[in-house]
Formats: structure tokens, C-alpha cells, sequence
């Protein structure tokens, strides 16, 4: 399970702010193991890594056919839609241990929800393919049904995996409630040796 979720330095567990946003983001896996689940921006950024590679890659084919002396208009969309199709599945083959050109750029890996281990190369080609294909038609449908005055029905779809980020292999520990007294008492004695600024007999004018 470590090797799927990848290597992380241990830099960032000296940092507050981010110390504080995976404390936020820590959940439990199928098995009850604690992890950090990727950030909103950094599932919005490997996705748009990955989504731009496919787009290249079918708009490659697709002038390909289109600069052919034989192609026509019917020939480069099919090529075109081939390839967005085709394309997440192999790509997907490719990053079994779920690191992605998109994972590796946002510092994120995808992992089983049951257990965190490796996706397996079959799993991989289907996320992509639900990622790059699916989700951008899923997105669609609900805008058009927001626009229409209605909303999606039916229950989510159970949870096969998940995104994490690869900076907090392990989750950052609780802050302890006597830490959190500590750190309240001090700002709290630090203001009372302020001068008196913000009350009423220090305001002028």
C-alpha cells in the first residue's frame, strides 16, 4: 500500500496551513485506516493535466486524418471520438499503481477505497476512462438539469476509490485539547499586554 500511494517528503508536516487543511481532509478507508484525501484544486489539477493529454492526443489523430488526401469531415470526428475514447483506457493501462502524469504534477495518487493498495491495471483504464469521458457527460447532464429548473435523482454511486495526497502519507495527529487551552491562554495574555487601541477611550478623533 505504501508503494501505490508513492513517496512524500516530510517538509510539509511543518506547515500549519497545510497541516490544518489535512486534518480537514482526513477520512477512513474501507478497512479503517486513516489517510488525506487530495484537495479540490488538486484533483482539479490532475484532472486537467490528464484531460489535456487525451484532447492532444485526438486532436492529433483528428488533423492526421483531416490533412490525409482521402479524409473528410465524417472521418476526421470519427477519428477524433475514437480516440477520446480509446485513449483513457490505455492511458489508464499505463498507471496501474494510480500515478498519472495529472497525479505526479498535483502530488496526488488514486487508490482503492476498500484497502489503499494499487489499483491493478484493468482499474486504472476505467477510472480514466470515468474521468476523461464520463465525468465531463456527467457534468453536462447536470448543468442542463440545473438549467431546467430540476436536479439528478437516484442515490450516489458506492465509493471504489479514492484520491490522496501524496504530500501526508501518513495523517497529521490531533491537536490535543490541552495544546489548543495552552495556545488560547497565551494569545489571550499576549492581547491583555496590548495597549489599548481598540477600546473606546483609545480611539481619537
Amino acid at each position: 500500500m505504501a508503494g501505490a500511494r508513492g513517496t512524500a517528503g516530510t517538509g510539509h508536516y511543518g506547515n500549519p496551513v497545510l497541516i490544518k487543511s489535512a486534518r480537514k481532509r482526513t477520512k477512513n478507508l474501507g478497512n479503517g485506516q486513516p489517510v488525506v484525501e487530495s484537495s479540490f484544486w488538486q484533483s482539479v489539477g490532475a484532472w486537467a493535466v490528464d484531460f489535456s493529454l487525451v484532447a492532444v492526443l485526438a486532436a492529433v489523430a483528428s488533423a492526421a486524418v483531416a490533412g490525409s488526401a482521402m479524409g473528410t469531415a465524417g472521418q476526421t470526428a470519427a477519428a477524433a471520438f475514437t480516440v477520446w475514447i480509446a485513449a483513457p483506457w490505455l492511458y489508464g493501462f499505463c498507471c496501474p499503481n494510480g500515478l498519472s502524469l495529472g497525479s505526479l504534477a498535483s502530488g496526488t495518487v488514486v487508490v482503492r477505497f476498500t484497502t489503499g493498495g494499487r489499483l491493478g491495471w484493468w482499474r486504472a483504464g476505467w477510472v480514466m476512462f470515468t474521468r476523461m469521458v464520463l465525468f465531463p457527460v456527467v457534468i453536462f447532464v447536470v448543468v442542463l438539469a440545473a438549467a431546467g429548473g430540476s436536479s439528478p435523482s437516484g442515490g450516489g454511486p458506492s465509493i471504489r476509490y479514492l484520491t490522496l495526497d501524496r504530500r501526508f502519507p501518513v495523517p497529521p495527529p490531533p491537536v490535543h485539547p490541552d495544546v489548543l487551552r495552552a495556545a488560547a491562554e497565551d494569545a489571550a495574555a499576549r492581547h491583555s499586554q496590548l495597549p489599548g487601541l481598540y477600546d473606546r477611550g483609545g480611539q481619537h478623533g
